[in-house]
């Protein structure tokens, strides 16, 4: 059962790896929502070839659920990014009942912040995943500053989830479009770097 809904809000479970079936808990309300299971099982097989020691950022984190699966299959190490005061709590809750606490890192920030933050410090990531409010269309602007700060490793792949009225562009910045998928009003958008 992927989903249980309770006073504090919704509780996920991880689909599989050695977390397989652990709870994950989100914040009360819609404001993080949390990505689908049927949405994360199909995004976690579409990357499968990634996540083995694969380092993760994860955007707009929400109750760090793209962050966990990775690591529940095999990731390395997880920077989840989160604005939200009451958000992080759960966040960091997450982390510590998993016992992924050596693994991962959240932080309270806004996500252009943070990726300054992450470039000065000359961080990188295989898997940048990104799933801000709808309401911001703020895609590309999040991939062009990801693209400044040079955060993706070369054969690192970024997603963004994002409603189907955003429209993102073939290029942006470093990064071409490799794939779309269409999930009725989600839309999930994989950029690569562009080597040509």
């Amino acid at each position: 059962m992927p989903c249980l809904l309770n006073n504090k809000g919704v509780d996920m479970r991880i689909i599989a790896g050695e977390s397989k079936n652990r709870i994950i808990k989100t914040k009360k309300g819609t404001s993080t929502r949390p990505t689908l299971s049927n949405i994360r099982e199909a995004l976690f097989s579409m990357i499968a070839s990634y996540i083995p020691g694969a380092k993760i950022l994860d955007l707009f984190s929400g109750s760090g659920i793209i962050a966990l699966e990775a690591l529940s299959r095999g990731a390395s190490k997880a920077i989840m990014i989160e604005k939200d005061s009451e958000a992080i709590k759960f966040i960091i809750e997450n982390i510590n009942n998993l016992g992924y606490e050596n693994k991962s890192r959240a932080y309270k920030n806004d996500v252009l912040s943070a990726l300054n933050i992450l470039g000065r410090k000359e961080e990188k990531f295989n898997i940048i995943f990104m799933d801000p409010p709808y309401e911001l269309e703020i895609c590309a602007k999040v991939l062009s500053s990801v693209a400044q700060n040079n955060l993706l490793l070369a054969d690192g792949i970024i997603i963004c989830e994002h409603y189907i009225n955003e429209k993102l562009d073939d290029f942006v910045g470093l990064y071409i479009k490799i794939d779309e998928k269409n999930y009725r009003k989600k839309i999930l958008t994989f950029y690569a770097l562009n080597k040509n």
